[in-house]
């Protein structure tokens, strides 16, 4: 019986622990002194239940760091990245952006990404791993990257780019430096519906309908085009107003011919999302019959 109230115990303090951290992302500061004074208390009170005092001597500080990093490291983690990029967009982006993109090329966006699964990998192996060596080292390791990391996105902060439904195509490289391509010196908008076909080693990448939009320059500048990896509301909206753009500007908008294989993902990703089929048939250029 002692063992059974245990368990509940410790499912209680699970699911509060999982309110906390999903609560970490709108109300900070009270869901964490709901983890810290409640939560966690209770988890520590269940397991001590759960177990005899030997088992928990034994096993107890290894939960215990399980608890934490699941329910209060990782989402700190996640908050604090997002909200860094929260921060960045309202700091560079009004209501006049339609489309804003964190990075003005590709490297730099993947590379801070990439940075933060490493920090993420990092916390992980740390907390998780009951027999792990030489900590000291590991935290050395994991303290150095947290400052690679703040360092990396301090010294990108001024890096992205967007639409700006007055001044056009603006990109901004991390000195601050901007480049503006008005829509006057813009040649033609060129939308290509194509299929993405998901690895076969990765199963969160799906095979899906796609899309990129192409903005050529008339001085025969480097083409700058925005990638649409899914369907979705936003990024119709955003593709719309780019139409509208277009043509109140009197710019050329081309949208390619789908392709057998693409109508039919198309149709089928169309019938998945629930999304608005007749503006999607409208933006496309295909008959909805």
């Amino acid at each position: 019986m002692k063992k059974f109230t245990g368990i509940v115990i410790i499912i209680l303090s699970s699911l509060l622990g999982l309110f906390c951290a999903i609560g970490l992302f709108q109300e900070f500061i009270v869901a964490a002194i709901v983890f810290w004074i409640i939560s966690f208390p209770l988890y520590i009170w269940g397991q001590k239940i759960r177990t005899t005092k030997y088992e928990f001597k034994q096993e107890g500080k290894r939960l215990i760091k399980n608890y934490i990093f699941v329910f209060f490291i990782l989402p700190l983690a996640i908050y604090l990245f997002g909200n860094y990029s929260e921060f960045k967009e309202n700091t560079f982006v009004d209501e006049h952006y339609i489309v804003y993109e964190p990075a003005s090329g590709t490297l730099l966006g993947e590379l801070s990404i990439f940075l933060f699964l490493v920090l993420v990998f990092l916390l992980a192996f740390r907390f998780l791993n009951s027999e792990l060596k030489r900590k000291r080292l590991w935290d050395v390791i994991i303290f150095g990257t947290i400052l690679l990391l703040i360092g990396f996105n301090v010294l990108t902060f001024s890096d992205y780019r967007g639409i700006h439904k007055e001044d056009g195509l603006v990109s901004s490289n991390w000195k601050g430096e901007k480049d503006i391509i008005s829509f006057e010196e813009i040649e033609s908008v060129f939308v290509e519906p194509y299929v993405h076909h998901g690895s076969l080693s990765n199963s969160s990448d799906e095979t899906r309908f796609v899309w990129r939009v192409t903005f050529q320059p008339k001085n025969q500048e480097k083409a700058v085009a925005y990638q649409y990896r899914m369907m979705s509301e936003s990024n119709l909206e955003q593709t719309m107003d780019i139409k509208k753009i277009a043509m109140k500007n009197d710019i050329p908008f081309i949208v390619g011919e789908m392709s057998p294989e693409t109508f039919e993902m198309f149709v089928f990703d169309l019938e998945m999302e629930e999304l608005d089929k007749e503006h999607y048939y409208e933006l496309f250029q295909v008959n909805n019959e």
